[in-house]
């Protein structure tokens, strides 16, 4: 097998001819097979899910969500203050 230019192949049509010939067979449904799952060792153990962990992250990302709203609702009253005074 010799190296093709894929310009030439491009140009020349025997040589396109010559190129599409040594190209693979194509299924076309290839993409609706899924392929094999791998199966896990035995001996692999998965992390459980935690209840505790999950309520403690929900817990922690409403509160920080509290407090940076309410940063932004005193930031912004703070600012309307101020140009209701100065105006």
């Amino acid at each position: 097998m010799s190296t093709l230019s894929p310009e030439l192949a491009l140009v020349d049509p025997d040589l396109r001819a010559d190129a599409i010939a040594r190209l693979p067979p194509v299924y076309v449904n290839a993409f609706l097979e899924f392929p094999p799952l791998p199966v896990a060792a035995p001996s692999v153990r998965t992390p459980s899910f935690q209840l505790g962990a999950a309520l403690a992250y929900l817990a922690i990302a409403i509160a920080r969500t509290v407090a940076f709203d309410a940063v932004v609702f005193a930031g912004v009253a703070a600012l309307v203050l101020l140009v209701s005074v100065v105006a």
